[in-house]
């Protein structure tokens, strides 16, 4: 499964940006389900995620490992994850585009799953990555306008994931786009 999606443009400039998304307690705190992010070595954490989709919940185990940097312009997140749901492996590209005085991030991601999970069908997961990401993407907003950005929970994540799909589902059934 093949995503990109684009963040708003950020009010901040790029050097900003990017230290935020190379601290890992803001990077935990801001992934929605992530339940922990410890370092194992230089640019390598382990983490714990907690996630569901549709009828299929449960908690994955694995690493995530920051590749390729170029500071400030972009890095590769390389990561793998094993849970009673299944298995997902893959790797996401960001991108601090300039534009004016802000910053847009554009995320590129390819990933694989496996398991029970996976019978939760493509459609459906490439609108949870698009809605994590915007979710995200929200977070960091937040974080960089000072605002106390709150643990991003499993439960309420799910909850907007939900009536995200659906608000797409009637957009498209009624011919308003809905899309990306």
């Amino acid at each position: 499964m093949k995503v990109e999606v684009s963040s708003q443009l950020l009010a901040w400039p790029r050097e900003r940006i990017w230290q935020l998304l190379l601290d890992p307690s803001v990077l935990a705190r801001l992934l929605p389900g992530v339940e922990k992010l410890e370092a194992t070595a230089p640019d390598q954490y382990a983490v714990v995620v907690k996630m569901g989709v549709g009828a299929v919940r449960g908690t994955y185990t694995g690493k995530v490992q920051f590749t390729d940097q170029r500071p400030p312009e972009s890095y590769r997140l390389v990561g793998e994850a094993k849970g009673g749901p299944g298995w997902a492996k893959g790797s996401a590209t960001l991108t601090l585009v300039p534009e004016g005085a802000g910053t847009r991030i554009v995320a590129k991601g390819d990933a694989q799953i496996g398991g029970p999970v996976a019978s939760v069908g493509q459609r459906m997961m490439e609108g949870v990555a698009r809605s994590m990401a915007n979710e995200f993407f929200q977070s960091i907003e937040r974080e960089l306008r000072g605002e106390a950005a709150e643990k991003v929970s499993a439960s309420g994540f799910g909850v907007r994931v939900l009536l995200d799909l659906i608000r797409r589902f009637f957009a498209r059934l009624f011919g308003r786009g809905g899309g990306a």
